[in-house]
């Protein structure tokens, strides 16, 4: 919160408690899963609400969202880089960590010059249970 009032954002009830439910879960949540729980204890918080505050708080890095399979995007918060590895039979999702791909990234740039982002996407496949 006060990185957002330190960039001009307000403080609001409705604001911290959105902040409240990325930091209390590990999970990561769709928007649609964060209105749920805040709504659970402040039934008056819209969407939209919702939304501006996701993009807030990722326009400053505090969050980020990625897209796991063909679902809505989940947030999380940035204070951990990790990559998403997301299981397409039972939606199971796995934190790779991000020097886990330096090699393909390495090989991207230098036969493609391509710079791989790899904040906001997921690799699909099935997971060893699933397999």
């Amino acid at each position: 919160m006060d990185r957002l009032v330190a960039t001009g954002g307000r403080r609001t009830a409705a604001r911290q408690a959105i902040i409240d439910v990325l930091i209390g879960d590990d999970e990561h949540l769709t928007a649609e899963e964060i209105a749920e729980r805040v709504q659970q204890k402040m039934p008056v918080v819209t969407m939209s609400t919702v939304y501006r505050t996701l993009s807030a708080l990722e326009e400053i890095g505090v969050l980020e969202h990625a897209h796991l399979g063909h679902g809505s995007a989940v947030y999380h918060l940035a204070d951990a880089a990790h990559q998403h590895l997301y299981c397409e039979r039972c939606g199971r999702v796995i934190e790779l960590p991000p020097h886990k791909l330096d090699a393909f990234a390495r090989m991207l740039h230098r036969d493609f010059g391509f710079e791989l982002e790899r904040r906001h996407f997921a690799i699909g496949g099935v997971c060893k249970d699933c397999a």
